[in-house]
């Protein structure tokens, strides 16, 4: 059964509701013409949604108050009958609702349809709830898939942002170590570490980076920067975390370990001084750059 039947369903109820209280069959009874035309109006607002959808109904919900011929002669009945007062979540439910509502009126009045029109609309209304139960849990589906995405979103550009402000963290630093005096070579007569050239490995950490570069600074003379001056320096954060299965992890670069030892550091330069020179020189030259 297609539940966009049930306006066509419902029509011949509303037709066999009139038939029973339509203000025309009671002239001769002023005060039930009265009260049969104010429901009938009222009546008209309540099934917008099951005779027009997807409008939704309006007017007051208090009982209808019909008055029908019943019994012998021209004997009256009151009749008061109140549309549901639950408050639909959709349209298809709302006219659900609503021919169900219209269903229990004609019993009211004594006008109900025959078993076999009841059944097709009873089908009807059934399939307009499922249909109406499915549109919604789609449309909670929806959501919560469409308030997932902007929370990924969100997260993912929270997370460039933080990835963006930690690396021009890390650069100003380093630009920031380069680019501090030590100490002015005319007053300490020292030798001044060139910070241009010293470069950290991504196993120190940045908080290091500044007591790291005092503390070469500060041994310079006994490190005979003079041999190496001109050669970029890796500070790692140990020996062994500058090799990688026995050969150096960066060659082409001097390497020194955050706590080096003077004695340590001259015995490395002996033995590898002149094979980081020349790799750097092949560096260099496969860069189309000059001598280091």
């Amino acid at each position: 059964m297609d539940p966009a039947r049930l306006p066509a369903l419902a029509k011949p109820l509303v037709h066999a509701v009139l038939r029973r209280v339509h203000p025309d069959y009671f002239t001769h009874h002023p005060a039930a013409k009265a009260a049969n035309q104010a429901a009938v109006q009222r009546l008209q607002a309540l099934l917008a949604p099951v005779l027009a959808p997807p409008r939704q109904a309006h007017g007051p919900r208090e009982p209808l108050e019909f008055v029908v011929r019943d019994g012998p002669g021209d004997a009256l009945r009151p009749v008061s009958f109140a549309f549901s007062q639950r408050r639909a979540r959709t349209d298809g439910e709302q006219q659900a609702q609503c021919a169900r509502d219209l269903l229990a009126l004609c019993r009211a009045l004594g006008a109900a349809p025959a078993a076999a029109a009841v059944r097709e609309i009873e089908a009807a209304i059934g399939q307009a709830q499922s249909a109406s139960a499915s549109a919604s849990a789609g449309g909670a589906a929806a959501r919560l898939r469409a308030a997932r995405a902007r929370e990924a979103r969100a997260n993912y550009a929270a997370g460039r942002a933080a990835a963006a402000a930690a690396a021009a963290a890390h650069a100003a630093l380093l630009d920031g170590l380069r680019r501090a005096a030590w100490s002015p070579a005319a007053k300490t007569a020292r030798p001044v570490l060139d910070r241009s050239r010293l470069f950290f490995a991504a196993d120190v950490a940045p908080q290091r980076y500044a007591d790291v570069a005092r503390r070469i600074e500060r041994q310079l003379p006994a490190l005979d920067y003079a041999r190496w001056c001109t050669l970029p320096v890796m500070v790692v954060s140990t020996w062994a975390a500058a090799l990688r299965h026995g050969a150096p992890r960066y060659p082409g670069f001097v390497l020194m370990p955050c706590d080096v030892d003077p004695k340590e550091f001259q015995r490395y330069l002996r033995e590898n001084l002149d094979e980081i020179q020349q790799q750097r020189r092949l560096r260099n030259a496969a860069h189309g750059v000059g001598p280091a």
